[in-house]
């Protein structure tokens, strides 16, 4: 069966070795990303560490912590699309 309850690996390999699945929750996630940063970056403005000085690195910070979430998160459908990843 394609779902068996409480087996969640087999689940996600399953649901993920679908290519529109997989695809979908990729576009999502590099989705999240964009909102990440923009979120982080405007958590520091908030909290007022908005200064010319320290601007470029925290925007740098920001777009580092939303490519490793977005990468972190797109790695699991792509190892199961290129078969690392399989059951």
């Amino acid at each position: 069966p394609a779902f068996i309850p409480g087996r969640v690996f087999h689940n996600v390999v399953t649901g993920f070795q679908n290519p529109w699945v997989a695809g979908f929750y990729i576009v999502a996630n590099i989705l999240l990303a964009f909102h990440l940063y923009h979120g982080v970056w405007s958590m520091f403005q908030t909290l007022g560490v908005s200064h010319p000085r320290y601007t470029p690195v925290l925007k740098k910070a920001s777009a580092a912590f939303a490519i490793l979430i977005g990468v972190g998160f797109c790695s699991v459908p792509i190892a199961v699309l290129i078969g690392i990843v399989k059951l």
